[in-house]
């Protein structure tokens, strides 16, 4: 049957440019230098929506909702951010990547596991301190990333219906 044919030729594009898509962004994850764990890198997913007997299909892709803040033009923190979330992304990182922790007016390389602590507290409070962080424009990776995406996947998808389009028309006008 062309219906079924067609329904499952747009289901397996929509598969693959989806597929595409997440490592396309991956991609502009790492070049724009915002690996710092790799958590964010890792964390893409996607799943395929499609409803039977109709031509409709969809992509999602998931991913960090911290990965979209970093893309973002400003943002504003109301409250201090929690000092105990903050620790865990300074174990993530490593005690080695800062370079001192000043500890009660002394600085001192980090070495405990308390310093992680420490640190934590001084990025709380100096987030607390700041408010409002602006950033360049140049600097995005999401926004540009799905555009340039946008436009390879609109490409692709002329291309690849309108020769099913053009396969189907012609089992019909034969009569198959």
């Amino acid at each position: 049957m062309i219906a079924d044919d067609l329904s499952q030729e747009i289901l397996d594009l929509a598969t693959e440019i989806t597929r595409d898509a997440v490592g396309y962004f991956e991609k502009a994850i790492e070049r724009s230098g915002l690996l710092l764990t790799s958590e964010l890198r890792n964390s893409f997913e996607y799943q395929i929506n499609h409803q039977a007997g109709q031509l409709a299909v969809s992509g999602d892709i998931y991913f960090k909702g911290y990965g979209r803040m970093k893309d973002m033009r400003s943002l504003t923190y109301l409250n201090m951010p929690s000092v105990d979330v903050l620790e865990e992304y300074v174990d993530k990182v490593g005690l080695d990547k800062f370079a001192f922790v000043n500890r009660f007016g002394q600085r001192k390389l980090p070495t405990k596991q308390s310093d992680a602590r420490h640190i934590a507290w001084a990025i709380a409070m100096h987030k607390k301190r700041i408010g409002t962080v602006r950033r360049k424009r140049s600097s995005t990776w999401y926004n540009r990333t799905k555009v340039d995406f946008m436009n390879v996947m609109r490409r692709r998808m002329m291309e690849r219906t309108q020769v099913l389009v053009m396969r189907a028309l012609k089992e019909q006008a034969e009569g198959k």
